[in-house]
């Protein structure tokens, strides 16, 4: 990789030593942290982060054809920033049948998917025999479609619901086809924010337990965080720092991807004057993960959030994920989102190359196609 001049992009002072650390190859800190989020110089920042970047991946940016699959929208959960839960009397309830998910992937828009990303509601009906017989005949039909399927908080809501524990739970999942799992669910870790934001969510501890139960059975997750609401810098730092001490006792997390809050549609909105996240806002979030997740490999920008236009420059930012094709990504545009439900294989390519990175396309673990 060619010399990367850091000192050349740097115009606040303060971010210096920071950069000594980067080429060092040095752990930033809680403070270094903080300091990434109140400095000015956005263009020091991403010029760190994208260092890091080129020094893992060099110009790669991986995407995946994969499709979104809610198989419930029906949630106990009260969670003020969701505007994709609802009760079993709401009109817009509904539970996928086996048959439904089968007949839904049989389309022929999802011949080429090789990832079914599947996140939903906590619904009290739904039992351990449904997931067995949903991913048995998931695999059945199409063998090439990877399952990566329930966030944290959902396998340990299921798990309950079904009268066993976690590592029972997942056990059985596993037997039955489960192969991976999403990241969503983390929201924001700091307990005076997560008690505003998602009451009758289970705390923090919880779906870091859960995550590390993941790993200790070799099933890779992902990892988030929800921004751009009620919380502030040290929370956000704290919740980075809670995933990499996460990383570094377990290896199990395969990319982080920061989650702009949507602000339509949802009672959190409505509580808060609480206004859209912004462009710079964006990047920073991708470029401070970069610095500050020495230990995940991968940084998302997730598309669907952020903008197309927005995910193309934080491949300059420290991401090399763009993510996927999506297909009818339901959660984040019920809650306002204005991108695609659904990009092509051409379209991110495209997205990819304007940018002069190189388009590699993936499975879930990174396996180049």
């Amino acid at each position: 990789m060619p010399a990367f001049p850091l000192p050349r992009y740097i115009s606040d002072e303060r971010l210096l030593p920071l950069a000594d650390k980067v080429l060092r190859k040095e752990r930033l800190t809680f403070e270094d942290g903080l300091l990434l989020y109140a400095s000015p110089d956005l263009t020091g920042i991403g010029a760190m982060a994208q260092h890091v970047r080129l020094r893992l991946h060099g110009r790669k940016t991986y995407y995946v054809q994969s499709r979104r699959l809610s198989y419930t929208n029906i949630c106990h959960t009260h969670c003020q920033f969701c505007a994709f839960q609802a009760k079993p009397d709401d009109p817009r309830a509904y539970v996928l049948s086996v048959e439904d998910v089968v007949r839904e992937l049989s389309k022929p828009e999802n011949a080429t998917v090789r990832e079914l990303h599947m996140t939903s509601g906590h619904n009290p009906k739904l039992k351990i025999d449904y997931f067995e017989d949903l991913f048995r005949k998931i695999k059945a039909a199409f063998p090439q479609i990877h399952l990566k399927v329930f966030t944290m908080i959902e396998m340990d809501y299921y798990a309950r619901n079904s009268g066993l524990s976690v590592e029972a739970f997942l056990d059985r999942c596993v037997a039955a086809g489960l192969e991976s799992c999403p990241g969503g669910g983390a929201e924001i870790f700091a307990p005076e924010i997560r008690e505003k934001i998602c009451i009758g969510k289970k705390e923090a501890n919880t779906w870091l337990r859960v995550a590390e139960i993941c790993h200790g059975r070799g099933i890779s997750t992902n990892c988030t965080m929800l921004y751009g609401h009620i919380e502030q810098p040290r929370h956000r730092v704290d919740h980075l720092l809670q995933l990499r001490e996460l990383q570094d006792r377990t290896r199990g997390f395969l990319a982080y991807i920061p989650l702009a809050y949507q602000i339509e549609d949802n009672e959190l909105s409505r509580t808060y004057e609480i206004h859209e996240t912004t462009g710079t806002q964006d990047l920073r979030e991708v470029a401070v993960a970069r610095l500050l997740l020495d230990n995940i490999p991968h940084i998302k920008a997730y598309w669907v959030m952020i903008t197309e236009g927005l995910a193309q420059i934080a491949q300059n930012y420290g991401a090399n994920d763009l993510d996927g094709t999506l297909i009818e990504e339901e959660i984040a545009h019920l809650a306002g989102a204005k991108t695609p439900q659904f990009l092509s294989k051409n379209q991110l390519e495209r997205l990819i190359r304007a940018a002069d990175f190189e388009p590699i396309e993936r499975d879930n673990l990174y396996n180049e196609m």
